[in-house]
């Protein structure tokens, strides 16, 4: 996405922000009527217009920009732009599905992505550390690194936890879950974010 000619790039902004137009005009009845601008709804399209936001740094980097400034800006967009606002919108977006499946609360959904705002604005910075295996940084960086990124997939984990507790006290109870090849998706996703962004 960052080595794409400037034209290719500019086209997939264009189509990001139609995509934002298209997920705005599912969500606008939900944005009026959500009085509370913290709310759900109003998370889920403040990721949406985090995921071209982040993505206008790689127009930072020219082929005549020193090595150093464009590596920086390279790193940040792969871990602020893919491993940062991403994980932000896997947790919305599964959240705000697990809720009309009433597997979990808005609330809830809430509380995992305000700790994912944290771990992101707390520890994203620290957490591009984990890229700097090329370029002679200290161990300790690397380390904080791993550590801190690694951290990013806790609160999806929690809110899938959560959601199969759900799923299983109704399914013990004789409920017939009409959703459930959603749901083992969703699952199935989290499953690998955990795998993918957090063990390896």
């Amino acid at each position: 996405y960052i080595e794409l000619g400037r034209v290719w790039q500019i086209i997939l902004v264009v189509g990001m922000l139609l995509w934002l137009v298209i997920v705005f005009r599912g969500v606008k009845r939900g944005l009026k009527q959500e009085s509370d601008k913290g709310g759900l709804i109003h998370l889920l399209f403040y990721s949406a217009i985090a995921v071209p936001f982040f993505y206008i740094f790689a127009f930072f980097i020219e082929p005549d920009t020193n090595f150093t400034m464009a590596d920086f800006w390279r790193w940040w967009i792969i871990h602020l732009w893919v491993e940062g606002i991403f994980e932000v919108f896997a947790v919305v977006v599964i959240g705000f599905l697990l809720v009309q499946m009433r597997l979990v609360t808005k609330k809830s959904t809430v509380r995992a992505l305000y700790f994912q705002f944290t771990i992101l604005l707390g520890s994203g910075v620290i957490g591009i550390g984990h890229h700097y295996y090329y370029n002679g940084s200290p161990e300790v960086w690397i380390a904080l690194g791993a550590v801190f990124s690694a951290l990013e997939v806790i609160p999806l984990t929690l809110l899938i936890l959560e959601a199969y507790e759900q799923y299983k006290m109704m399914r013990d109870g004789g409920v017939n879950f009409p959703y459930k090849a959603t749901f083992w998706f969703l699952i199935s996703t989290a499953i690998w974010n955990l795998v993918g962004a957090g063990v390896f």
